[in-house]
């Protein structure tokens, strides 16, 4: 037999220990279970839920009938139950009823004890109950006010259905629910499935009853209550799907963009999927204040901040992030809901491929709008993420509720959909397109693993699911070297891979991937383009289309590979001087990205890199612009020495001065929405880095006019002004910003003014703003703007972070419940050993106490190991670039790139 690597016989002691410990629990049945319900005991096999849900109450009753199938005999039945006061129970099995008695758990379980054991064979479980209705997390049932009205929603994933009743709350436990609210009789209720009927019941209440569901997990179960307007979006798809937008009273027309695109997404994933939309109706439902978008079948709830903008005051990157938004959740209807995971550990199936799906709907619907280039900068987050020592798998296995937490994260979402953009171009796009549609068909209304989906989709090519396995099942980046050989007399392409890890990383680069390569270069009149699977350290690529040298070679054509590359400087050269349109648009951008990166693990000196900056500033392109100030710009803090801070701006203002004056702060007729979308970031380095006096005085002009009439700042630049003008501002400013937040019934806007109020530099107003956050002036949920915006600024990050110290048992008493898990990161901008050790003793037993935040720790703690380590090793290069630098430098750069 073949020796197992150490890393697989770890996971495989994991797992074996897993279920040694389940077979441990269930030996004794009166024992709770420690993580995983006893699946091999019982199973649901039907749920019928009936609550009463009134808005403006703190609890709802409710009672649950689960037909069950007993496996083998138990005395003892577990279920997932939080929060919860259960008021009776019982079970009727064929032979009669049996009396239960309840086994109260103060988390996550309820258990039901027989007088003698049940099963093997199916029975029905009766419970009657009392739950809350939160005003303070976003997770079970909870309350939104809106226009003083009291709205309530659901939100079960990942493991709050247990708060609403009940349950098996695990995606692997799939089956139909019939659900029954009892409401005013005045009010809307909806739920996942079309209303059968609604009954008036004479004590100003009424009786609605939903059609059964089809196969789902609890955590796809949900609800909607309150005065809601219903704004008719028309029908979509191959069945005529009714669609609606659900908002609260009064905001039908902040839906007028959502209705208008909603039905063509809808269209163009069924044309993808080769499948229907799946369900029987679709309503989209704005819940105000909540920052989560969440993909209950037919009836998705959204951020209001994303669905929700008056006509006149809409941005285009608010129509952007709509677009995606939507679409990302209506591809969920078939990956993640149509076909579900089986556990959580590939979470990654639901939402990096949701979000794959959504950048190639985007990309269809509008191609003008180039979102690849905001999919490909996501892609490059995820590297970032997948380069600390900390980083997880895609594939993690899953011990703990904290895993269950830290699983949705850039990893899973955007390494999720990067891996697929990489080997659908690998495969093809039709041949990959077959392999997605034959999976949904075989496992339609079931749970799938990554296993069964890499089967369905690579059919007999096991080299294609082993490199997929490869990215899924170890964590980190390749860093690929590409070198041009063209000695011998034929071209070749010298390719080795290592792990992409940062200065001051402890992880180690010895890994090894099966990665796609492809490269792409002139070959006479045409292009060559070729591709390999690297699946050793190093190996060899033949040009085959290269009659002589290549004059140029991008080793990542179309930056569809998830990996770093690494060039010689002549070859890094080469593609630098590139004048015609040779490069795309993505390969510009990942280009700069991996100059950013390799900066970070030392490969490329900083100084370097800003000394290439300015050629690549002043393409035509906004996205290349707007890509380069991660080469250029947030420096000063701690990177530039105090008495360079002069010529550091200088080389800021030579870069990007000229085009931020040319467009100014406000739009002018007939500018292309590019312009409109570099404007903010433009002036925003003209204001806050370069610190200009015309840019600051033009923002605080602008903010003070807004204050007085919105209409006087354009929509796409409110954010710039306002920010650069409380950065800059005074007392005077921070009431009158303090008083059009008490005022202002806008979400977005106000959560705005809420973060300006902690970005003020003066300390004096700083200690104003921050005890704010625990009073009721405003709503928790967003007054914490204010403790971030404050913990942003060097100037007065140290109040914010002894804030926190000083108020921790408040701040966690106040903020919704897990706010502890990611506190930490208000020290997340240090970059001392000092700063790095208080940090640690203050959170640690603090912050790891709530889910998700011993892993929350650890990653802002390294964050704070790799910029003292960068800090280290590259600042003394921006020394002597900026020691060396002059105008005449920057200017006969750009002259060089026209």
């Amino acid at each position: 037999m073949k020796r197992a690597s150490i890393r697989t016989l770890v996971v495989c002691l994991a797992v074996i220990g897993t279920l040694i410990s389940a077979r441990a629990q269930t030996s004794d049945p009166s024992v709770p279970p420690k993580f995983r319900l006893p699946g091999d005991v019982v199973a649901p096999v039907r749920y019928a839920l009936d609550m009463t849900v009134i808005p403006d109450q703190d609890t709802f009753t409710g009672a649950v009938e689960i037909k069950l199938d007993f496996k083998q005999a138990t005395p003892v039945l577990w279920l997932n139950a939080e929060r919860l006061q259960i008021k009776n129970a019982s079970l009727v099995t064929d032979g009669g009823a049996v009396a239960a008695k309840i086994l109260t758990e103060p988390h996550d379980y309820v258990g039901f004890q027989f007088d003698h054991a049940v099963g093997p064979g199916p029975a029905t479980l009766h419970v009657s109950y009392q739950g809350e209705i939160n005003r303070k997390d976003q997770q079970g049932i909870f309350q939104m006010k809106d226009g003083g009205q009291w709205y309530v929603y659901s939100q079960f994933e990942e493991i709050w259905a247990r708060r609403a009743f009940p349950c098996f709350d695990e995606p692997g436990f799939k089956v139909p629910w019939q659900l029954t609210l009892h409401v005013k009789k005045d009010q809307v209720a909806l739920s996942n499935t079309p209303i059968l009927s609604e009954t008036a019941t004479g004590d100003g209440m009424k009786t609605v009853k939903f059609a059964e569901t089809p196969p789902l997990p609890s955590y796809l179960v949900a609800l909607t209550v309150g005065n809601l307007d219903l704004v008719d979006a028309g029908t979509a798809g191959k069945k005529n799907t009714k669609i609606r937008i659900v908002v609260p009273k009064g905001r039908d027309d902040e839906a007028k963009y959502a209705a208008e695109t909603s039905g063509p997404i809808l269209t163009l994933l069924e044309n993808y999927f080769g499948i229907p939309y799946p369900y029987d109706k679709l309503d989209e439902v704005a819940v105000p204040l909540s920052g989560l978008s969440m993909e209950h079948p037919g009836l998705i709830t959204h951020s209001g901040y994303i669905i929700l903008r008056k006509p006149d005051e809409d941005t285009l990157n608010r129509q952007h992030e709509w677009v995606s938004v939507c679409a990302h959740e209506m591809a969920h209807q078939w990956f993640g809901d149509l076909v579900t995971t089986a556990w959580w550990d590939d979470i990654w199936l639901n939402e990096g491929f949701a979000s794959w799906m959504a950048n190639k709907i985007v990309n269809e619907y509008h191609p003008e709008w180039q979102m690849n280039i905001g999919e490909l900068n996501g892609y490059q987050g995820a590297m970032y993420n997948d380069g600390l020592g900390s980083a997880r798998q895609v594939r993690q296995p899953i011990l703990s509720n904290d895993d269950i937490a830290n699983a949705f994260d850039g990893i899973t979402y955007n390494k999720g959909s990067a891996l697929l953009n990489m080997f659908e171009n690998y495969m093809g796009p039709e041949r990959f397109r077959r392999g997605i549609q034959r999976y949904l068909k075989q496992y339609e209304w079931r749970n799938a693993t990554s296993a069964e989906f890499l089967a369905a989709l690579a059919g007999d090519d096991h080299d294609i699911a082993a490199a997929f396995s490869s990215f899924l099942d170890q964590p980190g980046v390749p860093l690929i070297s590409a070198k041009l050989d063209c000695n011998g007399g034929s071209a070749k392409l010298d390719l080795s891979q290592q792990r992409f890890l940062p200065l001051g990383s402890e992880g180690s680069g010895n890994q090894l991937w099966k990665v796609p390569v492809c490269v792409r270069y002139p070959a006479g009149s045409e292009e060559g383009r070729q591709c390999m699977l690297l699946q050793q350290q190093s190996g060899e690529m033949e040009l085959t289309k290269a009659s002589s040298c290549p004059q140029w070679l991008d080793a990542n054509a179309d930056a569809d590979g998830y990996y770093r590359v690494l060039y010689p400087p002549d070859q890094l050269t080469s593609l630098l001087k590139i004048e015609d349109q040779s490069l795309s648009l993505p390969e510009k951008v990942s280009m700069i990205g991996d100059i950013a990166a390799l900066t970070g693990n030392g490969k490329v000196a900083l100084g370097q890199a800003l000394a290439l900056a300015p050629p690549l500033a002043h393409d035509p392109a906004r996205q290349v612009v707007d890509k380069t100030m991660e080469l250029t710009t947030g420096l000063q803090d701690n990177m530039v020495e105090a008495s360079l801070l002069p010529r550091y701006r200088q080389y800021l203002l030579d870069v990007y001065g000229a085009r931020a004056r040319e467009l100014g702060w406000e739009s002018k007729s007939g500018e292309s929405d590019d312009n409109r979308l570099l404007r903010p970031s433009l002036e925003g380095v003209l204001a806050n880095q370069v610190e200009d006096p015309d840019a600051i005085a033009q923002a605080k002009k602008l903010a003070g006019a807004w204050l007085d009439d919105h209409r006087a700042v354009q929509p796409d630049m409110i954010g710039v002004v306002l920010t650069t003008a409380a950065r800059h501002g005074d007392r005077a400013l921070f009431d009158r910003m303090r008083v059009a937040a008490k005022q202002e019934k806008d979400d977005t806007i106000r959560g705005t003014l809420l973060a300006c109020l902690g970005l003020f530099q003066d300390p004096a107003i700083t200690n104003t703003a921050l005890p704010i956050v625990l009073t009721n002036e405003f709503d928790s949920r967003e007054s914490l703007n204010i403790l971030f915006g404050a913990a942003s600024s060097p100037k007065t990050r140290d109040l914010a972070y002894d804030f926190v110290k000083q108020n921790w048992d408040a701040l966690i008493a106040k903020f919704p419940t897990d706010t502890g898990s990611f506190l930490p990161f208000i020290a997340g901008s240090y970059c001392d050993q000092e700063h790095r050790q208080d940090a640690k003793n203050f959170f640690d037993g603090r912050s790891t106490k709530y889910t998700g935040g011993p892993r929350n720790l650890a990653q802002m703690l390294e964050g704070i190991d790799l910029c003292i380590a960068y800090k280290q090793a590259q600042q003394p290069s921006v020394t002597e670039f900026l020691q060396n630098y002059s105008s005449k430098s920057a200017a006969s750069g750009a002259a060089g790139s026209k």
